[in-house]
């Protein structure tokens, strides 16, 4: 009972007067409609703010974690904060790595590959504390 835009031309080029009423027999004609798909950028920041909702950026919580599991922390919070996704402040990630309890129970081997990615992606902090952190290491 709907009617859409060109309704009625197509009426009119079936031979039917579509200002006689709407009783008529004519079913109206099949149009599909595009159904646009959400770009593959727009899925890939979901899916990357989402990882970056999930990350915690509580310093208790992350002092709490084993040493190998700090790394991987690490190595994500940088890898987000690079990506500019925005909801992983560089200087939260900062604070966490530069408290004492950061490191405390690492092992040497641990340790290399925390420092070797921090001095990796130095780039990402400031001026003042890419110093801090090679005067630290």
């Amino acid at each position: 009972a709907d009617r859409r835009k060109g309704d009625e031309a197509r009426l009119r080029k079936a031979g039917i007067d579509p200002s006689k009423g709407e009783d008529l027999a004519w079913g109206g004609a099949v149009v599909s409609r595009r159904q646009h798909r959400q770009s593959r950028v727009d899925v890939e920041a979901d899916k990357l703010r989402e990882e970056a909702e999930a990350l915690p950026m509580d310093p208790a919580q992350v002092v709490a974690k084993r040493p190998d599991a700090r790394l991987k922390w690490l190595q994500r919070a940088l890898m987000l904060a690079s990506k500019g996704v925005g909801r992983v402040p560089i200087g939260s990630v900062y604070d966490i790595v530069t408290q004492s309890k950061f490191v405390v129970g690492v092992s040497h081997g641990v340790g290399v590959q925390m420092r070797a990615v921090l001095l990796a992606n130095l780039h990402l902090f400031s001026t003042k504390q890419q110093r801090a952190l090679q005067a630290e290491s």
